[in-house]
């Protein structure tokens, strides 16, 4: 029996960003590098057994937000922030298990990497577009958290640092945890395996379905 699974596997990204643009710029020069500026008359900070407070004053606003119809003015050095930044990108944009045997389990395996400056790091979701099929015919998802030779099942894994994933788990409709870490991070590569196994009772056919991921910057 052949079958030839993921023979076109798309893959798109979706980007959350929360971005707030400041009201002032960059400015550097061979000793030191400004994010922004505030034009006041006061400031400092105060402290107590309980407290410790950072103060601006004698902006055209007091320290915090202001708005209007036209603009959002965020005001004082406490408002000050760098401009977020996200990057994400998979290793590979298709997949093919190949052949399925009756006597192994088929893997693929890519990497899914994410860097962002976002303070409270990033969440990377998987969902897909139907199991994994050749016309109505499917494949069954895995349901006992491990893909066994002999038994037709299919799922995912994931490994390294931020994997969500220790066993072989269903890809669904719903979003599904793949990655995640709760600051910034530069880098964070995360190993997906795709692992696939055929029955006695396994339809031969080509078999595909598209899954998608989304990743999340927590801002």
């Amino acid at each position: 029996m052949r079958m030839n699974l993921l023979k076109t596997a798309f893959i798109a990204l979706i980007l959350v960003v929360v971005f707030t643009p400041d009201a002032g710029a960059l400015m550097t020069s061979t000793n030191y590098r400004l994010l922004g500026d505030s034009i006041g008359s006061v400031g400092g900070r105060g402290t107590s057994t309980n407290y410790l407070l950072d103060g601006t004053g004698g902006e055209e606003t007091t320290p915090g937000e202001g708005s209007s119809t036209n603009y959002k003015l965020l005001a004082g050095f406490q408002s000050l922030a760098e401009h977020p930044t996200f990057s994400f990108s998979l290793s590979e944009s298709s997949l093919n298990l190949g052949t399925l045997n009756i006597g192994s389990v088929s893997t693929v395996s890519y990497t899914a990497t994410t860097s962002t400056n976002a303070a409270y790091g990033f969440t990377t979701y998987i969902y897909e577009d139907g199991d994994l099929r050749s016309g109505a015919i499917t494949i069954d998802d895995v349901a006992d958290g491990s893909v066994t030779a002999g038994s037709e099942e299919y799922g995912i894994v994931t490994s390294g640092t931020y994997a969500q994933i220790g066993a072989d788990t269903a890809i669904t409709s719903s979003s599904l945890a793949v990655a995640s870490h709760t600051k910034w991070i530069n880098g964070a590569a995360t190993t997906i395996t795709h692992r696939a196994a055929m029955g006695p009772s396994t339809i031969s056919g080509t078999y595909s379905h598209t899954v998608t991921y989304m990743s999340i910057g927590n801002f």
